[in-house]
């Protein structure tokens, strides 16, 4: 059993205590420690972990000081602001790492997270579950295989309308840095981070391989009252010559879930949460089942666990992660982000948002016909 501790219970730590908590009753992992720092409000995650030997802590420096030399695998599914700091902190202390996406908020972090883990000797695995789905490892291999021909392209257009408590609900939503940290939040690199990732991946050129980003042009529009973007568009050329396009808004009235389309010399691909749909112009259509978000977080967290043991299994480690953050390094480096008037809708739960009146119409079009949305209103 891999002895294992946890930063966080709450909100999305949620998900990774059930994680831990399904492994622990597998018998594949032992919790044996947890940083919480609302252990009254999480009365009955405390009592269960210490219904299982766990000791629970109120610090996560002193969790880490304490259980350095015993734990060998430390969960962080906490804020942007806290992977670098809390990954460093958790690999001095001799421990292998699980960090939620994004690895970190700028490039310069993951490269000290990169060289903190090298020194240790541990790895770094980076909180993108989608990866694991059995449909995308099954898609990589048919294109490398070249089901579709050569890649001409790979697109995403996703819409998630996200309302004011959303931007409220911490200290750095929206925000491009807080307390001297990059923080870069935005919808490519927090909430559909996972689906340029996913882009990314599958355009690399082995099967465990990410593409490599030689340069990017993007506009970027917020709506809402934040410092960052809410709105994104972007066209990323890549080393291994296919373009990457991302459209993405938290700005819209409608929700649209999001679609990858991978568009090849003799054929197509569509790929969703559901899983993949491959349509070769001179064959069968296969169609490949994702199995479900907790199905992939469940192969996640095998995959890490194996790892920390020195098996080979398939992770997305801090390399692959960095190729994300190249990306978003770049945009913010180089792209302004242009204010837009915006409209207040108050949904049926009360919920208040800002919209962009039409945006949905213009990230279709630009989308379709893979642009930017320079030169279109919206």
């Amino acid at each position: 059993m891999i002895k294992t501790c946890i930063i966080g219970v709450s909100g999305y730590g949620a998900i990774h205590y059930n994680m831990l908590m399904e492994e622990v009753l597998a018998g594949r992992a032992q919790a044996v420690g947890a940083a919480i720092i609302n252990q009254d409000e999480e009365r009955e995650k405390c009592a269960a972990l210490r219904g299982l030997g766990c000791r629970l802590f109120d610090d996560y420096m002193v969790m880490l000081k304490e259980l350095a030399g015993t734990a060998e695998l430390c969960m962080i599914p906490t804020g942007i602001p806290l992977h670098r700091p809390m990954t460093l902190a958790a690999l001095k202390a001799g421990m292998n790492v699980l960090v939620e996406k994004p690895a970190a908020g700028c490039l310069e972090d993951v490269r000290l997270m990169q060289a903190a883990a090298q020194q240790a000797g541990k790895i770094v695995a980076v909180g993108y579950q989608h990866l694991y789905a059995p449909s995308v490892m099954a898609t990589k291999r048919h294109l490398l295989n070249g089901v579709i021909g050569k890649l001409e392209s790979i697109k995403c257009l996703v819409m998630w309308p996200r309302d004011h408590s959303y931007y409220n609900r911490n200290g750095w939503a929206g925000r491009l840095t807080v307390n001297g940290i990059t923080v870069n939040d935005s919808p490519f690199n927090n909430a559909v981070a996972h689906e340029l990732m996913m882009m990314m991946f599958q355009v690399g050129a082995t099967e465990r391989s990410a593409a490599v980003p030689v340069s990017v042009r993007a506009k970027l529009y917020r709506a809402n009252a934040i410092e960052s973007t809410d709105t994104a568009c972007m066209k990323i050329e890549t080393s291994e010559g296919v373009p990457i396009y991302f459209y993405a808004t938290h700005a819209s009235r409608e929700k649209v879930d999001p679609k990858i389309m991978i568009r090849g010399t003799k054929g197509s691909i569509v790929m969703t949460h559901a899983g993949s749909v491959i349509r070769p112009t001179d064959g069968a259509v296969i169609k490949l089942a994702s199995g479900g978000a907790e199905g992939a977080r469940r192969a996640m967290m095998a995959a890490v666990l194996d790892v920390v043991q020195g098996g080979t299994s398939f992770v997305c480690d801090l390399e692959m992660a960095s190729r994300q953050t190249r990306v978003v390094d770049e945009i913010h480096r180089t792209c302004t982000i242009q204010p837009v008037a915006g409209e207040t809708v108050v949904g049926g739960n009360g919920a208040v948002s800002t919209v962009m009146p039409g945006i949905e119409e213009v990230m279709r079009r630009a989308f379709e016909h893979e642009q930017l949305l320079e030169g279109m209103r919206c």
